[in-house]
């Protein structure tokens, strides 16, 4: 072209972008007819329903024994300060055996007093806020609203009053306000973008009537929420450290005189007991809470075949054990990237379905092969994916949405939706200081990494030290 000022003639070089497939359509008609039908109610017997009382209740004993142990511990302390004051009923032997008695009475005082408060700590304790979540428009997704509000009326289940995006690979469903919505049926679902971008729509279908099909019973669903809200505060306590720990830590390696390091020694000690005491009431209700966890997975697995069918179930396991071990792989490309330049790309689906074209053709039989070495431990909150699919493939169920298209066909603009969701998985989930010129379109980043061959399969799984198996189920 003609330079504007001096008349010249400029050559410029422009690196024109492939052009996208047009995305396959999904017409409402399409979609209702694929998913008109009646299928039978699942019901879950009465002796599961009275497992689950039963646990319930014990759940809700476990915190209140707790406390009676807290509180067994804070009058054992009153105990000791009340009845060591023999100590100081003479005072023979100078003021160095007279400083020894006051170490030896105010040690296990100040310790066991540090003790009690740990103790009492996680009771007040508060979970840590977590990032506003992307809600769904269905405005701006009409196929995808209306797939899920198909689904929600084949298993007679009232459509979640909000629908979740998320950055993870995974999906739930739930109470939105916790507690406050156990009396009511303000249910959420929760979608992770990475997952459904790997999907097609019957996988998908599967996934959507699994998650609800926990709601599916009202009262076992309530009794399972007041279980696994119990199980994951005794995890969350056990686990995770505040600024009281991190402040705790500071004032022990602080201490350089011996006489205040047995007062820190004492105090650590009784934090010691109280967290071996928290974390085994943690393990027996965990354990409780995983037995029921497990059965009430089979369960929404039995939606999810009325739905999808025995095909779509064993599609969707396997499909999320390749997707599960391909962003474990990935995971050594975005450290990597992070560190050496602070970059990370704008679409993680995208990124995913890139990563995913430069593996060896061996890797999906590789991939899938670990589902043989899994095992259900005492502690496991889902079934192995080899007992679902063992399970369905026994019941042989034909399913009632057999359409298999691109999950994301559901969504009017995928791209943007999955650009807007990543970069708030990256601030606000993952909190990570992440500025718009540090994400890079996938293609791009792939370049600079120097993963953009001609070849699409360009990564050997050796590159990768990621363990085979032993992943946990989605």
């Amino acid at each position: 072209m003609s330079c504007p000022h001096c008349g010249s003639e400029t050559i410029l070089l422009a690196e024109l972008a492939e052009a996208a497939a047009p995305a396959e359509e999904i017409t409402a008609a399409e979609l209702k007819e694929a998913l008109s039908g009646v299928l039978p109610r699942s019901r879950i017997s009465i002796f599961y329903q009275a497992g689950l009382l039963l646990v319930a209740i014990f759940m809700i004993l476990l915190p209140i024994a707790y406390v009676g142990v807290a509180a067994l511990a804070a009058y054992g302390v009153y105990w000791y300060a009340s009845h060591g004051r023999v100590f100081f009923s003479n005072f023979i032997g100078g003021i160095y055996v007279l400083i020894f008695k006051a170490i030896l009475y105010l040690a296990p005082i100040i310790g066991g007093t540090v003790g009690v408060f740990f103790m009492f700590k996680p009771i007040f304790a508060r979970p840590r806020k977590q990032a506003p979540p992307v809600e769904l428009n269905p405005a701006e997704h009409p196929r995808l609203y209306q797939f899920i509000a198909h689904i929600g009326d084949l298993l007679r289940v009232r459509v979640p009053k909000r629908i979740y995006l998320d950055g993870n690979l995974n999906a739930s469903a739930g109470f939105r306000r916790g507690w406050l919505s156990l009396l009511g049926n303000d249910l959420v679902l929760t979608l992770g973008l990475p997952l459904v971008g790997g999907l097609n729509t019957r996988q998908l279908a599967a996934l959507v009537a699994h998650e609800l099909g926990h709601c599916t019973q009202a009262l076992a669903m309530r009794l399972g929420y007041i279980i696994d809200s119990i199980d994951r505060w005794f995890l969350r306590v056990v686990y995770e450290r505040d600024s009281w720990d991190d402040s705790f830590d500071e004032w022990v390696n602080s201490v350089e005189d011996w006489r205040l390091s047995i007062i820190t020694g004492c105090a650590q000690f009784s934090i010691w007991v109280s967290r071996l005491v928290l974390g085994l009431f943690m393990r027996v209700g965990h354990a409780a809470s995983c037995f029921l966890s497990r059965q009430m997975e089979f369960h929404a697995d039995s939606c999810a075949m009325a739905v999808a069918g025995s095909q779509g179930v064993e599609s969707l396991l396997l499909r999320s054990r390749e997707q599960s071990v391909i962003e474990q792989m990935s995971y050594a490309v975005l450290v990597t990237a992070w560190k050496r330049r602070h970059q990370m790309p704008d679409n993680l689906p995208g990124f995913l379905e890139e990563f995913e074209r430069r593996l060896p053709p061996d890797f999906y039989e590789k991939a899938r092969l670990t589902l043989l070495n899994e095992k259900a431990g005492l502690f496991a909150t889902h079934p192995t994916a080899a007992q679902r699919i063992q399970k369905a493939r026994r019941k042989a169920v034909a399913g009632l949405f057999v359409m298999e298209k691109p999950a994301r066909c559901l969504f009017k603009d995928f791209e943007t939706t999955a650009r807007f969701v990543t970069a708030r998985h990256y601030r606000y989930n993952l909190r990570m200081a992440v500025t718009d010129p540090m994400l890079k379109p996938v293609r791009e980043f792939f370049r600079q990494e120097g993963l953009a061959g001609s070849e699409p399969k360009t990564i050997p799984l050796k590159t990768y030290k990621v363990p085979f198996g032993g992943t946990k189920s989605s």
